[in-house]
């Protein structure tokens, strides 16, 4: 089997493979009937993965970032040839690359077209559409940096209130199966990938700005070459002094990083168009540098910066797109072919004893051993494993809070001992012999942190799960007593799988199907022996040291006491060969079922005593008895006429007797070879030794589970069960003797499923159907 490497949290892809894995996903989800791809199609898929990248059921190492790309490549490549289009989402839309361009452009001409000077002849040093777009800038850095400065979201936080209203427009369905696919893909897409879309277009934006300042400063130089602009300024609200100080702030970074003066205030008082005073064209170049400067310092620069920062960052998301692999989704697709390892821990409280647990556990198995619990309880093909270690309660705390270093307070992954790693439990089987003890136990199993499930052996279950609520411990409770048997399995496996982890919920199922065909096969074996057992009981005989039955056994004492005697030592022989072949098959039905023999056969010395004798008639003397008869009879008749028949009734009697008695005689010594006398099992002994395998059978199934250890109660309900089928039973007996046209493996293989269908109607009368 491969080694349990875990399955990653996630995956970094690049953008192509990420895009392709999530179109999939996109598919599979919303396409739940296989219309696109049907659903026998997506198993060959999933198994065309396994053979290229590694497949565990042949002990292979299982690469989930392999087998999840190379499934969806072939998913791809199917969907491709029925809808190209909706196969198209894989790759980037066409569109994309040229936004990056054709936007920039765009504001590089709205610039240089739209942002006009108000009046060449008249330039206002305080232009609005200029003072506009240079405080847009600031409005923007201003929340580019409140962004980089707020805290990062732990870990553990909830998540945003727009991420629900997000996934229920996923997940919504309008009846239109591409357009749902698109949409699921789109906002799934935008889920993964938001920070490398957000970065593409934080990039394509920067970009655009900067390309519009660029588009604002060639108007102006463009318009100056053509023009001569008279630069003043006027305003209604604001003085000289204000003015000035408010032009000194806003070229500032021109000073600070540019060869360049700005106004003082007396060459604004010269500027003011209501002075009067003529305006040097020295004036206007200044006043051209200045904002020429201003845009290159406080838009140009700074937005090519972030451009290029966008796009590097933009570059590396798209080589490392996280796809989470704890998703539903993915733990789902991941566990149908990846093996799972589920692990328990058996805990006592009290003075409980696991043993009806080990006995559940140890059946479990497709080898069952009397001899003690295996840590690895169950396994697949796939190479799923359900694993097991036994704890007291005590120890299993001590084990979990004991830590080398640090408080206790500390997270309990953190200050776990050297000893206890991977041993992490995903159920906590908890055993208790009262109710009682189980609920005081509770509060220390929910500092565990693990989901349990109380197997009280006496006690309500009603209070024991009124009791997990008041302690917020996440559980479930079912009693020992529906364990008496495999046949209550069931019960178990789905309490189990309801309570283990979601990502699991593949594996278990697997698991889950192995437990049940080991106890079908278990019950299969257990019914071919018993089977074996009654068919060779059937056909089982003793001689008797007899001759053949004559007039000197009918008449000679010493002779017919003889006889008896034989017949009882043949009995007694063939009773001990039967009663060893039982004891045989006793001992190999506790084996299968992993239970101790504790002496006897499994229900004691409760055979029936009626047999069949069979004892050979002597053909000649038969037949000279019968000829006497009918010629006495006929002597009869002959004195009846008067003598008038001659005799002949006399000699037509012996006759007809004699010849009678002639084939009677062989017709009952055909059963043996001729003059041989034989010990058989009766019919009525042979049904009774049918209703005790079944009552065996029984106490087998319950050995190492069930206090219930022989056959009281059972007979009369195996007697119901059988009665309705004693016909069709002795029609298999007659088939099974010696001498029969219908071949024996042919009759073991009938009587087995006779009773095997009996074996099941007994367990569900006895113990009901199993309910999950």
């Amino acid at each position: 089997m491969p080694t349990d490497d875990p399955i990653p949290d996630h995956l970094l892809l690049d953008e192509a493979a990420a895009r392709r894995l999530l179109l999939v996903e996109a598919v599979d989800s919303v396409d739940r009937e296989g219309r696109l791809v049907g659903l026998v199609e997506r198993e060959r898929i999933d198994q065309d993965a396994l053979t290229v990248t590694g497949d565990p059921a042949v002990g292979q190492r299982l690469d989930p970032k392999a087998w999840l790309l190379a499934r969806a490549d072939r998913f791809l490549d199917l969907l491709a040839h029925r809808q190209p289009r909706l196969a198209a989402l894989a790759t980037p839309p066409a569109w994309q690359p040229w936004v990056g361009w054709l936007l920039p452009l765009a504001a590089l001409v709205l610039g240089g077209f739209i942002d006009r000077i108000d009046n060449p002849r008249q330039v206002n040093l305080l232009s609005p559409p200029l003072l506009a777009f240079l405080l847009w800038n600031m409005v923007v850095y201003l929340g580019l940096l409140a962004v980089a400065l707020r805290p990062r979201r732990p870990s553990d936080a909830p998540p945003p209130a727009w991420l629900p209203w997000l996934q229920r427009i996923g997940a919504g369905r309008t009846g239109a199966l591409r357009a749902d696919v698109v949409r699921a893909f789109g906002v799934r897409w935008w889920q993964v990938a938001g920070a490398l879309e957000g970065q593409r277009w934080r990039r394509i934006l920067h970009t655009s700005a900067a390309a519009w300042a660029i588009g604002v400063a060639l108007s102006i130089v463009v318009g100056g070459l053509v023009r001569e602009y008279r630069v003043g300024w006027e305003s209604t609200l604001l003085d000289l002094p204000q003015v000035h100080a408010f032009l000194r702030v806003l070229f500032a970074p021109v000073v600070a990083l540019l060869p360049l003066e700005p106004f003082t205030q007396q060459e604004l008082a010269r500027l003011h168009f209501g002075s009067g005073l003529p305006v040097d064209r020295l004036e206007a170049r200044r006043w051209v540098g200045l904002y020429l400067g201003l845009l290159a310092v406080v838009v140009i620069a700074p937005r090519a910066l972030l451009a290029a920062w966008a796009a590097w960052r933009q570059r590396q998301l798209a080589r490392r797109v996280r796809i989470a692999l704890d998703s539903s989704y993915f733990s789902a697709v991941l566990g149908r072919v990846s093996p799972a390892r589920v692990r328990l821990v058996l805990v006592t409280v009290g003075d409980a004893d696991a043993r009806v647990l080990r006995q559940v556990l140890r059946q479990a198995g497709g080898e069952p051993s009397a001899q003690g619990l295996a840590r690895t309880v169950l396994t697949t093909l796939r190479g799923d494993a359900l694993v097991c270690r036994e704890a007291t309660l005590d120890a299993l705390l001590a084990d979990w809070t004991a830590g080398p270093s640090g408080p206790r307070w500390l997270p309990r992954f953190g200050r776990r001992s050297e000893a206890a790693q991977g041993e992490e439990a995903d159920l906590l089987l908890v055993s208790g012999d009262r109710a009682a003890d189980l609920e005081s136990a509770l509060p220390a199993l929910q500092t565990l942190g693990r989901p349990v499930l109380l197997l009280p052996a006496m006690g309500s279950e009603a209070g024991l799960e009124r009791a997990l609520r008041a302690n917020g411990v996440r559980g479930d409770v079912l009693a020992q007593a529906s364990l008496a048997t495999w046949h209550g399995d069931a019960r178990l496996r789905a309490a189990m799988a309801r309570l283990l982890p979601p990502y699991l919920a593949p594996g278990v199922e697997r698991l889950v199907s192995a437990w049940q065909r080991h106890a079908d096969h278990r019950l299969e074996q257990a019914a071919r022996l018993l089977a074996d057992e009654l068919v060779d009981a059937a056909r089982e005989s003793q001689p008797l040291a007899l001759l053949p039955l004559g007039v000197r056994q009918l008449v000679v004492r010493g002779e017919r006491e003889a006889g008896q005697e034989a017949r009882r030592e043949a009995m007694a022989a063939l009773l001990a060969r039967l009663r060893e072949r039982q004891q045989a098959v006793d001992a190999r039905l506790l084996a299968l079922h992993a239970a101790v023999r504790r002496g006897g056969g499994l229900v004691g010395d409760a055979w029936p005593d009626r047999f069949r004798v069979h004892q050979a008639v002597h053909e000649p003397q038969a037949g000279l008895a019968g000829a006497a008869s009918g010629a006495a009879m006929g002597a009869t008749v002959d004195l009846l006429t008067g003598g008038l028949t001659l005799g002949a009734a006399s000699a037509l009697g012996a006759l007809v007797g004699g010849g009678a008695a002639l084939a009677a005689a062989a017709w009952k010594n055909r059963a043996a070879e001729a003059g041989s006398s034989l010990v058989m099992v009766d019919e009525a002994q042979w049904l009774a030794l049918v209703e005790l395998a079944l009552v065996r059978y029984l106490a087998a199934a319950h050995a190492g589970r069930s206090d219930v250890l022989g056959a009281g109660g059972w007979e009369g309900a195996v007697h119901d069960v059988v009665e309705p089928h004693r016909a069709a039973l002795r029609d298999l007996l007659r088939l099974a003797r010696p001498g029969a046209v219908a071949g024996a493996g042919e009759v073991r293989a009938l009587l087995a499923e006779q009773l095997r269908q009996r074996a099941l109607d007994l367990l569900a009368q006895l113990h009901g159907s199993p309910r999950g």
